[in-house]
């Protein structure tokens, strides 16, 4: 039971292979005949020896006997304790908290390492030294300082006081060294004692030192991985400002412990900050670290210029091959140039030759011909057998040309050969002719057929073209044939239009040619306009009345009927009344509503409601017609 209620500063895999790993020891006994049959018998391991021997074998420090040294040091004599006797006597019992315990005992040298055993020894020293009975001054003084002795062992005695006086031992020195050129220089002489001193806080025994100049790469990484992630069994509950003791109530007891928690823990952050720093101070000026990274940078510069050197000569190479091949293909350039070009001399000589022998034979077939009198019967049939002559020399071939002038020879025969060929000849050159004729006609008709279906739009349907175009802009779903369908069903003319028509009448209205047909087609919906506004004056004349739309310009006038007598009212409006119309547009706009015209007509004042809105919407119509004409 004692074993397991030690509690051991371990890390989770240690204190699974410390508590959960049972060694089970099978002993076998033998007996004689006599006996009763062999059982096994479990021995399982217990005991605080033990538990010391795991602790060692794990390299785990035991709680109970943190500091103890036992097996390590020789035990501590009468004359290692150092009597101060004045400094004793000196300290009174109210201010035991800002006492040194270890001096107050007499082994201010051992502080952390000092044992229980030393602590016991020590104690039991100074009790005989200083206890009051044997004192022959004054006895106040006597028993402060003997309650001061007492106060120091009570402390120090058990792990939990030892440890919490340890952790804020006055004598440690918290500095971190500064990254200077003097630490660089000395760098094992200065972190070496720091270090040293430091790793007294570790959980784990054997903590790596400093080290030395000659350390591989790996040591030195194992020993600042070790550090960066340090466990410190130190901690500060001795510095606590509030003491638990001296609460009245469960309450209170908590919230002095809460207090106490939190400034705790903010030390230990604190002092997790110092280890940190000092670390990254040590690894700032550690020659080693930087000698590794000079090294480190040299492979990697010798890599790069390997590197460096074996692409250099890879482009070299890539380059000469280039050349070469760029060498050969001039080569084989130039020699095919030349072949090309003793090709064609031999060609053109062989042309040459051939059209000598061709321009020889034509000559004499034409002496033949001639000698025959063309084969003709009277003058008019001599130049037209001439033509006919020239055509035929100039689609006959040589070998053709060599039989007729062998077959000369015979006139009746070279005649029979002569008007066959002409004949054959003057056959196929007609059909040429008719084919050729045959194809421009199919090509007129393609063209006129072409031209037809361009020129089937009509101003009115360009003029829906157009309208169309901006009702469907780009982007439009199927644009084109939607505005194809929209012209096919609005045209009063052509119900067929087709989306590659619309495509191509757009690209002409876009064209110098269209602009021209767009102001014609402006033009034309102005006259337009101007026409139907005097067809609807001259039936109002006949009717008798004007309608609420019935007025164009300041110069019309209109004729009333009164008692069977057409009278003529003036209705012209003056350039007064029109500014007056204008400023009161400006002054009463349309966000007031219905009272918006009696308000215009009292501001015009000559005029009445209706006047002004006829007015109004008259120059509307104007100046859409200028922009149309426009």
């Amino acid at each position: 039971k004692q074993w397991y209620q030690r509690r051991v500063a371990i890390t989770a895999g240690t204190l699974y292979k410390l508590y959960f790993e049972v060694v089970i020891m099978t002993v076998s006994v033998e007996v004689k005949a006599s006996l009763a049959e062999p059982s096994t018998l479990y021995v399982y391991p217990y005991g605080a020896a033990f538990f010391k021997y795991q602790c060692k074998r794990y390299d785990v420090i035991d709680e109970d006997t943190a500091g103890d040294s036992e097996d390590e040091k020789e035990e501590l004599s009468d004359n290692d304790i150092e009597l101060d006797l004045k400094y004793v006597k000196s300290l009174e019992s109210k201010d035991w908290k800002d006492q040194d315990h270890y001096r107050v005992l007499g082994i201010p040298k051992l502080r952390v390492k000092a044992s229980v055993k030393d602590i016991k020894k020590a104690y039991k020293f100074m009790v005989l030294k200083c206890h009051p009975d044997k004192s022959q001054g004054s006895t106040k003084v006597d028993e402060e300082a003997f309650t001061c002795i007492q106060k120091a062992y009570e402390l120090l005695c058990t792990v939990e006081g030892k440890r919490a006086y340890d952790s804020v031992d006055p004598l440690f020195d918290d500095d971190v060294p500064n990254v200077t050129e003097h630490n660089k220089q000395k760098f094992y002489a200065v972190f070496g004692k720091v270090i040293e001193a430091n790793a007294q806080w570790s959980l784990i025994k054997n903590a790596p030192r400093i080290g030395t100049e000659s350390d591989s790469i790996d040591k030195v990484n194992d020993f600042y991985n070790f550090w960066y992630d340090f466990k410190s069994w130190r901690e500060y509950s001795y510095l606590d400002e509030e003491e638990r003791e001296k609460a009245e109530c469960k309450e209170e007891r908590r919230y002095i412990d809460k207090l106490n928690k939190t400034e705790r823990l903010r030390r230990k952050k604190e002092e997790m900050a110092r280890i940190h720093e000092l670390v990254n101070t040590c690894y700032a000026c550690d020659p080693r670290i930087k000698a590794f990274n000079e090294e480190r940078k040299n492979r990697k510069q010798e890599a790069k210029l390997a590197k460096q050197e074996a692409y250099k000569k890879e482009q070299e190479a890539l380059k000469l091959e280039k050349e070469e091949n760029e060498r050969i293909q001039r080569e084989l350039e130039a020699q095919r140039q030349l072949e090309a070009k003793e090709k064609a001399e031999v060609e053109k000589k062989e042309r040459q030759k051939q059209n000598k022998l061709i321009k020889s034979e034509r000559k004499k077939l034409r002496e033949n011909v001639k000698n025959c009198n063309y084969f003709a019967t009277d003058g008019q049939n001599v130049v037209k057998s001439m033509e006919n002559l020239d055509l035929l020399l100039l689609s006959l071939s040589l070998d053709d040309m060599k039989k007729l002038n062998e077959s000369s020879k015979d006139t009746n025969n070279f005649t029979v050969k002569y008007r066959n060929i002409l004949e054959s000849h003057l056959t196929d050159q007609e059909n040429k002719t008719k084919e050729n004729l045959m194809k421009a006609k199919q090509s007129q008709e393609v063209h006129k057929e072409q031209t037809s279906n361009s020129d089937k739009f009509t101003t009115p349907d360009i003029a829906l073209l157009v309208k169309a175009v901006k009702m469907f802009p780009p982007g439009t779903i199927n644009r084109w044939c939607t505005i194809a369908d929209y012209l096919n069903l609005h045209s009063t003319l052509c119900k067929t239009y087709e989306s590659k028509d619309i495509i191509s009448k757009v690209k002409k209205l876009q064209s110098k040619e269209g602009d021209d047909l767009k102001s014609k087609i402006n033009k034309q919906a102005y006259e337009n306009f101007e026409k139907s506004q005097k067809q609807r004056i001259d039936e109002v004349h006949h009717a008798g009345g004007l309608s609420s739309r019935d007025t164009m310009n300041t110069s019309l006038a209109e004729e009333v009927a009164t008692n069977g007598v057409f009278k003529k009212k003036k209705t012209a409006w003056t350039s007064d009344e029109q500014k007056l119309l204008e400023d009161a547009l400006k002054k009463f706009p349309q966000s007031i509503g219905a009272e918006r015209w009696d308000n215009i007509a009292d501001h015009v004042g000559s005029r009445n409601k209706k006047d002004c809105m006829r007015r109004y919407k008259d120059l509307v119509e104007q100046i859409k017609a200028k922009k149309a004409k426009q």
